[in-house]
């Protein structure tokens, strides 16, 4: 003894409420801003590191120079480098923090190394379904100071997915003619020359 079993269509209305509110749009809009200022800086920086170094970009790696800033004196530049955004602290106390936007991978995707003073930062995912493939990529390359340590230098993945890397920046820069000296502090003193 079955009931007989009805159907009704519920009509859907289309509304113009949000799904998510002003608030979480703001809040994720301020990330991407925060996101893309925190890329040009890490070019800015970059970029000068490598004109400090009198380095190109086809001398060293593919770094992007989209923004060659004015070839200045050593002492001038190391200034501005030590005066970025990206460096926190005081005196010899200063450390790099760079911040990466890889939200859209997982922890297993992400590999950071260093190669000749350059930190890479890559990532890559796949997705595969019988009926297609999915497949994202980033790669980041930033000129690091001549002098840093690599075995100090640390990264975090956040849960939301921003990687962040920190390193203590090695001791100031002591400009001998027109060349450009490091002292690493976590290397018994030991020196670089960059010309």
């Amino acid at each position: 003894m079955c009931d007989s079993v009805s159907q009704r269509h519920i009509p859907v209305t289309t509304t113009s409420q949000a799904m998510f509110d002003n608030d979480f749009l703001a809040l994720k809009q301020r990330f991407i801003n925060e996101m893309q200022r925190m890329d040009q800086e890490i070019t800015r920086f970059s970029t000068n590191l490598m004109n400090l170094y009198d380095l190109t970009p086809s001398e060293h790696c593919s770094l992007r120079a989209d923004s060659m800033s004015i070839r200045t004196d050593p002492a001038s530049q190391w200034e501005m480098i030590t005066n970025s955004p990206l460096v926190e602290g005081e005196g010899d106390n200063k450390s790099l923090k760079l911040q990466f936007d890889l939200s859209q991978f997982e922890p297993t995707e992400v590999k950071v190394s260093i190669m000749n003073d350059i930190l890479l930062v890559q990532a890559s995912h796949e997705e595969r379904t019988p009926d297609c493939t999915i497949f994202r990529e980033y790669a980041r390359e930033v000129q690091l100071p001549k002098g840093l340590d690599p075995d100090v230098i640390a990264s975090f993945l956040s849960r939301d997915g921003v990687l962040t890397v920190q390193a203590p920046l090695p001791i100031p820069v002591k400009v001998i003619g027109d060349r450009a000296s490091v002292t690493n502090k976590y290397n018994n003193g030991s020196q670089g020359s960059c010309s």
